[in-house]
């Protein structure tokens, strides 16, 4: 495990953080909380913890929706049909659904495509082009892809189709040609908006369609479900828009009308249990995503669209199937990568991780690339070789910006695309050694010895006598969690140990704490190989944890997750 640099987020003013807790009635170390996270008015708080979907951003803010609606209409009223195109991930399937079902429900004649990740790769492709030809299409609706298919558009539009593009991918040096493009990041930086990801994008269009044709728009409430699946599983900011949609979105996946994701929930053992958006990244998602990443990804569109029980029940069977299948892949493809960065890679050299092999599998590679960045904590790239073109799939660290390196590293690839943390790329197989000298060469030019060491950034202090009923049902309202609105991370410092720490399940430290009589469980997952120097000290400890509240046999209790601990 590497060591870990304690990092406190900024204090909030002292003066600040009691008037706040006053006007609104709030514990202080709360109220410190909400200023952390700039929730710094009583108005605010409310909208903090009561957000209303009348209080989202009108859809037209967003740049190309007038010429998008417009074209999208007269398609309609002259039935043309459309096809929308998206992408294999969770966020470009749940993007897919959504429009699918929200243009069938508005009388279009529409169809889907999702390309085949391991035939044609990420995004706008000459097959599905063609695939829209062969099937009578007039205009492509693009979703969580096309910013970057300059080519492409041209090519459907000499084909005689127009395209749409609703994508949130970072653009290009230049836009395609389409009739009409929507994308939040050519908005000014710090607008409501500019965070959404791909089916968060799409839902502003339904909003936008509904309201030029008059749609009652509360009929959107039902889908709800299917944009806080995509939004929780792609990561992005959970604050402003992206939280309001989440929020709602999660209580609408309890009790969502759809039988494929309440099959999905029965296979993965959801059914009748609070959904959270860890429960979306950990549980969920993978299962979306292992269709995509073994191959055909469509099976899981009929899954979250179909009407059908019988239909819903086969195909979430099918993903619990394929998931088991990419976990195997996973754990072979982390052995091999390990045995790579053991005989390659140099922490005292080295500030990337870049490995490649024939034999591996390009569905799996990026969520391998994400462990090793957890376990090293350098940005890492991973190539599956495949005759004479690589795919590769990268993760990053907070202080290094994946696309820019990608950019500095553009003469080399054949294509790429994505964001600071995650990205991807082809690369002709005799191009990947002066590839990886040359990011290795980035990765030293920008990263600092400080910014490879992992920071653990804690909220407060924390005396754990505050960790009351009332306290826990406030801290509990902060969710739906996510980045930039991580769960609430404290430090208790000199804390007695209560009896001897043990293991439990796979390499779990469990142990329990002592403050003014009261007694109090850990647990810090994956921390077993600490173990030796709890058990062997006899002071006290400072601890950093975050309290949660678990449930066993209907009974809820308080635990504290251990985030790291120093002996005092």
């Amino acid at each position: 495990m590497l060591p870990v640099q304690w990092e406190f987020s900024g204090s909030p003013n002292g003066d600040e953080a009691r008037h706040l807790a006053e006007a609104s009635n709030l514990p202080l170390p709360i109220a410190r909380l909400l200023l952390s996270r700039h929730v710094d008015t009583p108005e605010r708080v409310r909208q903090f913890f009561e957000p209303r979907l009348g209080e989202l951003a009108d859809p037209f803010m967003l740049t190309g929706m007038d010429q998008a609606v417009e074209r999208l209409v007269r398609a309609m009223r002259e039935r043309e049909r459309v096809m929308v195109y998206g992408d294999y991930d969770v966020d470009g399937i749940t993007s897919t659904s959504l429009l699918y079902l929200v243009l069938n429900r508005l009388g279009a004649e529409v169809i889907y495509y999702l390309p085949n990740r391991l035939i044609e790769g990420y995004g706008l492709s000459p097959d599905g082009i063609d695939y829209a030809v062969d099937n009578g299409v007039g205009v492509i609706l693009t979703v969580d892809c096309g910013i970057t298919a300059v080519e492409e558009v041209e090519y459907a539009r000499s084909k005689g189709i127009e395209v749409i593009v609703a994508d949130h991918h970072q653009p290009g040096p230049q836009l395609p040609a389409a009739a009409a493009i929507i994308n939040p990041k050519l908005l000014a930086p710090g607008t409501p908006i500019d965070d959404l990801c791909g089916v968060g994008v799409s839902f502003k269009l339904a909003q936008a369609l509904y309201r030029a044709l008059s749609q009652d728009e509360s009929e959107l409430e039902e889908h709800l479900d299917l944009v806080a699946l995509g939004t929780a599983a792609d990561i992005v900011p959970l604050t402003g828009e992206n939280r309001i949609i989440t929020k709602y979105g999660l209580r609408q996946i309890e009790r969502s009308s759809k039988p494929g994701l309440k099959s999905l929930c029965f296979v993965a053992s959801l059914m009748g249990r609070p959904i959270t958006t860890g429960q979306i990244v950990f549980v969920l998602a993978p299962r979306i995503n292992a269709v995509g990443r073994l191959g055909d990804a469509k099976q899981a569109v009929r899954l979250l669209t179909t009407r059908d029980e019988s239909v819903a029940t086969d195909i979430a069977h099918h993903l619990e199937r394929e998931n088991q299948k990419r976990k195997k892949l996973d754990e072979e493809t982390l052995t091999q990568a390990l045995r790579q960065v053991k005989q390659h890679f140099d922490p005292d050299r080295d500030r990337a991780i870049v490995l490649a092999s024939p034999g591996w599998h390009q569905g799996v590679i990026g969520i391998v690339a994400s462990r090793l960045v957890e376990r090293f904590h350098v940005p890492t790239v991973m190539i599956a070789i495949d005759g004479d073109e690589g795919k590769g799939s990268a993760r990053s660290i907070a202080a290094f910006d994946l696309y820019d390196a990608f950019r500095e590293c553009s003469d080399l690839v054949l294509r790429f695309g994505g964001h600071k943390y995650a990205a991807g790329m082809s690369i002709a197989t005799d191009k990947i050694p002066a590839f990886i000298e040359r990011f290795k060469r980035v990765a030293i030019d920008r990263l600092t010895s400080d910014d490879m060491v992992p920071k653990l950034s804690i909220d407060s202090r924390l005396d754990p006598d505050a960790l009351t009923e009332g306290f826990m049902d406030i801290l509990e309202g902060f969710a739906p969690f996510g980045p930039q609105n991580t769960r609430p991370v404290f430090v208790t410092d000199n804390i007695q140990l209560a009896g001897n720490p043990f293991i439990v399940g796979n390499n779990h430290l469990k142990f329990r704490i002592r403050r003014n009589g009261q007694v109090f469980d850990c647990i810090g997952f994956n921390m077993g190989d600490r173990l030796g120097s709890l058990a062997s000290h006899t002071g006290t400890i400072d601890l950093v944890y975050v309290p949660e509240r678990t449930e066993w046999d209907n009974n809820k209790r308080l635990q504290l997750r251990v985030k790291d601990f120093r002996l005092s």
